[in-house]
């Protein structure tokens, strides 16, 4: 099978697009033929091997050839041994870690939903990884309520934009948004009340009981000053990209400077969960979720779909199709 992979660290131009064998399940998993894979940041920090702090999971160094991405959509053409709930030919969204860049993908079977016939592969691929992030940003670690106004700060991006969405589908009475005001006519096009134009140094009034931030760039008496009384702070990312801790610098100097604050800042890692990806695939399919999908690639120019993602400013998602 066609994969996009890499046998070393290093920058988008070391992948490789490559003929490799297909990956057959283990117990528990499904192997998936994939008709499109959606990039993350996530991606790029694998084949980089950036922040370095990644690495003793990762590994010091690549002794193997790896297939590049995590989020697809397909369909099911194996199932191993004790993977429940899912037949040939189901139809399938997941988040697989690495694979997805390639024509066959595994993974444990509790890393994937069905998903309707009706989801276009881009939309469906675009939302495993920042969906995941956006609905338990909001729903579990803010613990947002019904009734209440939201403020998505950095709110172009693939969370970002997912969870101006987001926070409507979970009963946000008002969700207002911060981003660059080249992305400002879609951030407002997918729901926001009220867009803030960083670059021209707008900030927003509040008061807010969620901010779910992905940047990490707003200072602790900005914060402060927006928030409304138990007012929370989510924060799920940085623009800042050490070698060593990555956006975790970024988000080490939030929590600092929120506890000088007396800020209730609170950050968080998505889970893969089988029932939160089912929900995001039925509000896919009812018409609550439409990801923007800012370009889609053919499989042999994702290299150069992951150096534009790596480079920042991207507005929605970029999208590989892999089954054409």
């Amino acid at each position: 099978m066609r994969a996009i992979t890499f046998d070393s660290y290093g920058t988008a131009a070391g992948l490789r697009l490559r003929d490799i064998d297909e990956p057959t399940p283990s117990e528990g998993e499904i192997a998936v033929r994939v008709a499109a894979a959606g990039l993350n940041a996530y991606d790029w920090h694998q084949y980089t091997g950036r922040p370095w702090i990644m690495r003793p999971n990762e590994g010091w160094r690549v002794t193997e050839t790896r297939v590049l991405g995590a989020d697809l959509v397909g369909s099911v053409v194996a199932v191993g041994a004790g993977a429940e709930g899912f037949a040939v030919g189901d139809r399938v969204i997941g988040e697989v870690g690495r694979g997805a860049l390639g024509e066959v993908a595994v993974g444990g079977a509790d890393k994937f939903a069905h998903i309707a016939a009706s989801v276009p592969d881009a939309a469906a691929a675009a939302v495993p990884m920042a969906g995941l992030t956006a609905l338990q940003a909001l729903r579990d670690t803010g613990e947002l309520r019904e009734g209440e106004r939201v403020l998505v700060w950095g709110a172009s991006g693939g969370v970002g934009h997912l969870g101006v969405q987001l926070a409507r589908v979970l009963g946000a009475s008002h969700v207002d948004a911060v981003c660059s005001g080249a992305n400002a006519v879609m951030v407002s096009s997918i729901g926001a009340d009220r867009v803030y134009d960083y670059t021209r140094d707008e900030v927003p009034d509040g008061p807010y009981d969620v901010i779910l931030d992905t940047v990490a760039t707003a200072p602790a008496r900005v914060l402060k000053a927006i928030l409304a009384p138990g007012g929370r702070v989510v924060t799920v990312g940085a623009v800042t990209n050490g070698r060593v801790l990555g956006p975790g610098r970024g988000m080490l100097r939030r929590i600092a400077a929120a506890k000088s604050a007396s800020i209730d800042s609170r950050g968080m890692l998505a889970k893969v969960r089988s029932d939160d990806l089912s929900l995001l695939a039925g509000w896919l399919a009812d018409g609550s979720l439409k990801p923007f999908i800012a370009q889609t690639y053919p499989l042999a120019d994702a290299p150069q779909a992951c150096a534009r993602l790596e480079e920042g400013h991207v507005g929605g998602k970029l999208i590989v199709s892999v089954g054409q």
